[in-house]
C-alpha cells in the first residue's frame, strides 16, 4: 500500500475541495477521470500487496461526489481499481502546472547515462538498449527478466547510482521511501509515468524530475483506450502528451 508520508505529501498538494466528478471512464490499463479536467492513471494490475476483484468495478456511484473527497479515502485502499481512480481524481485537484517540458523526462539523460551509473526500477524500453549498448545501466525489478536484478538484491546497485529513474507505480506500492534510503548517492532521482501527478510537492520527498502524460485530445485518447491501447507511445498522434518538471528549472 501506499506509505503514509508519501499519501500525506500527495494530499496535501490539494487545492481545489469543491470539484464534482462529471465523468469516469474505466478501461483493461487505464481509468480516465473528469473534475473539472481530465486526468488518467494505470491500472496496476498484479501488483503487489495489492487485491483486485474483477466483480467489483462499478464506478457510477462516484459521478457527482467530490473529487478531493475520494482522493482522500482511495489513496488509503489496497483495491488496485481504487487507488488508480485516486490517483487520477488528485491529478484533477492540484494545481495544474503551465511550465513545462513537452517530452519525456528520460530525454534529459540520454548521454550522460552513457557513463555515469545508473539503477531503473521497473522495466524501460530505454534502459535495456542503454544496457545492450554497454552503458552503466542496472534495471531492478520485482519479476526480474534475464540480465535484470531482483529488487531485493539491489542494495549495493542503488548505493552507487548516481541517476535512479522509477515508475509511478513506485509511489503506491510500499516501495518509495526504501528506494530513497537505497539511493544516498544520487544526484538526480527521476519518476516518470501516466499515474505520476505533477506537483512540486514530490521534490520534497527526495526527487527532482517528474514526469507525466496529458490528454490533449479527449475523443482520441478515449477511443484509444477502448480498444485496448496499453502505451502512451502507440497512443494516436496529439492524443496524449509526455511533460515534465524539474527541481533545477
Amino acid at each position: 500500500m501506499m506509505e503514509p508520508f508519501v499519501r500525506k505529501a500527495l494530499l496535501a498538494a490539494i487545492t481545489d475541495h469543491s470539484v464534482k466528478i462529471e465523468e469516469i471512464h474505466l478501461f483493461r490499463h487505464w481509468v480516465v477521470v473528469k473534475a473539472g479536467r481530465y486526468e488518467m492513471s494505470t491500472c496496476f494490475s498484479a501488483t503487489p500487496g495489492y487485491s483486485e476483484d474483477a466483480r467489483d468495478t462499478w464506478l457510477g456511484h462516484l459521478i457527482g461526489q467530490k473529487a478531493a473527497d475520494i482522493a482522500v479515502a482511495y489513496l488509503l485502499s489496497a483495491d488496485v481499481l481504487r487507488i488508480a481512480v485516486g490517483m487520477a481524481c488528485l491529478k484533477c485537484v492540484i494545481p495544474l502546472i503551465e511550465k513545462v517540458h513537452e517530452n519525456s523526462a528520460m530525454s534529459h539523460f540520454s548521454e550522460v547515462t552513457q557513463k555515469r551509473p545508473s539503477c531503473f526500477i521497473g522495466h524501460f524500453h530505454d534502459a535495456a538498449v542503454w544496457r545492450e549498448e554497454g552503458r552503466p545501466v542496472s534495471i531492478i525489478e520485482l519479476s526480474p527478466r534475464a540480465g535484470d536484478i531482483h529488487w531485493e538484491h539491489s542494495h549495493e546497485a542503488l548505493s552507487r547510482a548516481e541517476l535512479v529513474f522509477m515508475t509511478g507505480l513506485t509511489l503506491v506500492n510500499g516501495t518509495f521511501g526504501e528506494v530513497i534510503r537505497r539511493t544516498p548517492n544520487a544526484a538526480s532521482r527521476i519518476i516518470m509515468g501516466p499515474t505520476v501527478p505533477l506537483t512540486p510537492a514530490l521534490f520534497q520527498l527526495g526527487l527532482h524530475w517528474l514526469g507525466t502524460s496529458r490528454i490533449t485530445h479527449i475523443k482520441k485518447t478515449l477511443n484509444y483506450f477502448g480498444m485496448g491501447g496499453g502505451s502512451v507511445a502507440h497512443a494516436p498522434e496529439g492524443a496524449l502528451q509526455k511533460v515534465n518538471i524539474s527541481l533545477f528549472q
